[in-house]
């Protein structure tokens, strides 16, 4: 799991789903933000009491690394720590703000002996965990050790890696469609925008895309009026459905 106090509302509820899955959750935390800015130690600090509550809990810390070329590396960087580590046969990667769904498991039992690789499809909420966008998303990889390999030099973001595997047929089964569960529901749940403004704002400033758009405008707008149905990121249309988690 790539980890920032940022996500912090979210981490409780994310290791108590993967604790159901996992034989071991690694957490991979740098001393600053994407941006370089400090990490907040204070939240740190109950970061870390709250992981202890887990035994399957393994954390790797790793320094900022100040540097003129844009810190892409900060994200391959977190996931070959973790890689490096890990003892078990299959990896999932995920961030703290995506929680597993309870029909993940049953899921893997069936798939775990078809394919190398799987990206899941997810939920996407907005605001508040009730709001779920109607349209659905690729998100967490699902990966074989052997066949996983960080380049930290490689800028690519996490769908053109995706599309990278696929072109290399290293991934799916099928049409190589996004994939759910056994079910027809979807495999994780995608809170990364289920905020306050001010941590709307605190995400914002210290993300990856933090330059690609006037975020502290759209979110000050954001905020200014109740929620009309949809998103300033896709564009999505949402419904109000029942909360899962504890966020």
């Amino acid at each position: 799991m790539l980890y920032s106090t940022n996500e912090f509302r979210f981490l409780e509820a994310n290791l108590k789903q993967l604790s159901k899955i996992s034989d071991e959750i690694i957490i991979t935390i740098c001393s600053h933000f994407y941006s370089g800015e400090p990490e907040n130690k204070e939240l740190l600090q109950k970061s870390f009491d709250i992981i202890s509550n887990y035994d399957k809990c393994i954390i790797k810390l790793f320094k900022w690394e100040n540097s003129n070329i844009k810190p892409r590396y900060y994200h391959n960087l977190s996931r070959k720590l973790g890689t490096d580590i890990a003892k078990n046969k299959w990896l999932f990667f995920v961030d703290a703000d995506e929680i597993v769904d309870d029909n993940f498991k049953d899921w893997f039992e069936t798939v775990k002996n078809t394919d190398n690789a799987y990206v899941l499809t997810c939920a996407w909420y907005f605001r508040d965990p009730r709001y779920k966008a109607k349209s659905r998303e690729t998100d967490s990889l699902l990966i074989l050790k052997k066949d996983c390999h960080w380049d930290l030099d490689n800028e690519l973001e996490r769908s053109q890696l995706y599309q990278k595997l696929w072109e290399e047929n290293r991934i799916f089964h099928g049409d190589k469609s996004p994939l759910l569960g056994l079910d027809g529901e979807v495999l994780s749940h995608h809170y990364s925008w289920v905020r306050s403004k001010e941590e709307m704002l605190r995400k914002v400033r210290n993300w990856g895309h933090k330059d690609d758009k006037n975020w502290h405008e759209l979110v000050e707008q954001e905020f200014n009026r109740d929620f009309n149905g949809t998103d300033f990121i896709h564009n999505y249309e949402y419904e109000i459905v029942e909360n899962k988690f504890e966020i």
